[in-house]
């Protein structure tokens, strides 16, 4: 009953902001021209605000102008004072975190965040949320999984916390909602032992009517699924029994806190019991209330979906928007329909080719083209001016004079030996119809470059039915042609042997989770996970080495 309430009162807030972003969608460019003057006015004299002449900016080229596009490198000085505590400058408001990102590997990124970028991430989620429930109305009868990382794992020079972005949004959650809606407790995600983390969130999501899974990575919810299959019968025994008994330590006062989810239930373990005995116990059938899974389906992200049906059924999933800790993207307007995130940032675009040009054309939303690739430029109240995410993406549509995007993959993320301009989605699209056409599915992989003994691309793959030569020389030969399909370029410099042959290498199985777990011990937050499905990265090639399997093909 309360809940229900809780949802009411959630639509009323969320049918407010989706009016206002329906307004502003009828005129996407004077809406973003009032979001940048929002964001320019209260950092006039910030040190970077008088450094740029923020108090003469009045129109969109006049911040072009003034500021120039930045990267993370152009901007650290300013945030290096401001984790030394130094106030007012990039600006006013002080910040009261850090988020920090950093991808699966590279120096780590200090994001400031105050306030006003609260409010601007905040708004994006209640149009995302509302729009959710309006598309999935049973959401409702049951609590949501939440999975997220600690919103501190430590303190900069001038004593401020820094962490993820994702357990600062819970921590600052209203007690009721984090009662009714999204119950379990902060401390389980402090879990530091990998599968004692996640054997506990099972043990204790187990006890509720989960009807929604909401977390950004799509292989941490696969992850879940797997880990049912796994520790069922163990999991069963716990909840009959009111005990905890992860492969892994669980701290004294984690437990404390866990106390109430750790009750014995004996007519709840007889159920999953039922379950586990006829081989049904997945989410699905140990969450009958289950109506949606919410993370990323886009790029990358969606070949781990794969896995869903045969973890989750049929249970829909929709994508969770396009976003990262330094700013939200995109909204949720409708399943697979994502619009510009006008009333939270001010954007811009540069086409993908015009990126590396000393003065690339840039564009405001409403300008963009259907079917276009461009790098997309955020500004934010958290001081990020013009700064350059290093994203692609591509214009699928418009809503009004809003366009409708989706993510495809890291800008520069490209490998060129002789011209083919080899990218991420290339070899994802490639892979995924090799698998096809060989009748088998990939459950992980990564594309190396090798320059030696002459220029070729190396497919390390999981999943591989057969490491007979016969087998990897056939798979090799199709997913050469696949390239040659998604890329003409490659097809062309293979022609006229510029390009040798790729190889297929299997890995051992369990190499992704091997690999996962290694980067949870070493600090990587769950949603940092992303390792490309085109890796020039050394400290990749390195990790993977040992997980080859030596009757293939070696590098």
């Amino acid at each position: 009953m309360i809940r229900k309430i809780l949802y009411k009162a959630f639509a009323a807030l969320g049918a407010k902001e989706v009016r206002a972003y329906e307004s502003a969608s009828l005129n996407c460019q004077q809406a973003q021209l009032q979001r940048l003057k929002e964001i320019i006015e209260p950092n006039i004299e910030t040190i970077y605000g008088r450094r740029h002449g923020f108090e003469k900016i009045k129109t969109a080229k006049d911040f072009q102008q003034s500021v120039p596009i930045n990267t993370y490198d152009q901007l650290s000085p300013y945030i290096d004072r401001m984790t030394r505590g130094e106030p007012n400058v990039l600006t006013a408001a002080d910040p009261f975190m850090f988020a920090i990102t950093s991808g699966t590997s590279g120096a780590r990124k200090f994001i400031p965040i105050n306030p006003a970028y609260m409010a601007e991430f905040r708004r994006a989620s209640t149009v995302s949320g509302y729009n959710m429930l309006k598309n999935y109305p049973r959401l409702p009868r049951g609590l949501t999984l939440s999975i997220f990382s600690p919103a501190e794992e430590g303190r900069t020079e001038g004593g401020l916390p820094y962490g993820a972005i994702s357990g600062r949004l819970y921590l600052d959650e209203p007690k009721f909602i984090k009662k009714f809606v999204s119950p379990l407790p902060y401390e389980l995600f402090l879990i530091k032992d990998y599968e004692a983390r996640y054997f506990t969130i099972l043990r204790c999501a187990l006890m509720l009517p989960i009807s929604c899974i909401y977390t950004l990575n799509p292989s941490t919810i696969a992850l879940l699924g797997k880990r049912l299959k796994i520790y069922g019968s163990a999991l069963v025994k716990d909840i009959a029994n009111g005990t905890l008994n992860p492969p892994g330590e669980v701290t004294a006062e984690t437990r404390k806190a866990l106390a109430p989810f750790l009750k014995p239930n004996k007519k709840r373990a007889a159920q999953l019991q039922m379950l586990l005995e006829k081989n049904q116990l997945r989410a699905d059938s140990a969450w009958p209330e289950l109506t949606l899974i919410s993370c990323w389906t886009k790029a990358a992200a969606a070949f781990y979906l794969q896995d869903f049906p045969e973890l989750f059924g049929d249970t829909p999933i929709c994508d969770i928007t396009y976003g990262a800790s330094e700013g939200r993207g995109t909204v949720c307007l409708a399943p697979d329909k994502q619009g510009l995130s006008i009333n939270s940032h001010f954007f811009e675009f540069v086409e993908e080719s015009e990126i590396d040009k000393e003065n690339p054309h840039v564009l405001l939303g409403h300008e963009l083209t259907v079917g276009t690739s461009y790098y997309i430029l955020f500004t934010t109240s958290a001081g990020l001016y013009r700064y350059n995410i290093n994203d692609i993406v591509k214009v699928v549509g418009f809503h009004n004079t809003v366009p409708l995007l989706e993510f495809l993959h890291k800008g520069g993320n490209i490998s060129s030996f002789t011209g083919e301009k080899l990218t991420e989605s290339h070899v994802t699209s490639a892979v995924k119809m090799m698998a096809k056409k060989m009748g088998f599915t990939v459950n992980f992989f990564t594309v190396i470059p090798e320059f030696r003994p002459e220029p070729h691309y190396n497919l390390l793959m999981e999943g591989a039915p057969d490491i007979s030569a016969a087998f990897l020389e056939k798979s090799a030969a199709i997913l050469d042609e696949c390239l040659s399909e998604c890329n003409t370029e490659y097809g062309a410099k293979r022609e006229s042997k510029r390009l040798s042959a790729p190889n297929v290498i299997p890995l051992e199985p369990g190499s992704y989770e091997h690999m996962r777990k290694y980067l949870v011990g070493k600090g990587v937050p769950d949603a940092q996970i992303k390792i490309s499905h085109l890796n020039p990265k050394a400290d990749i090639k390195e990790l993977l080495e040992p997980r080859i399997v030596r009757a293939g093909v070696g590098v």
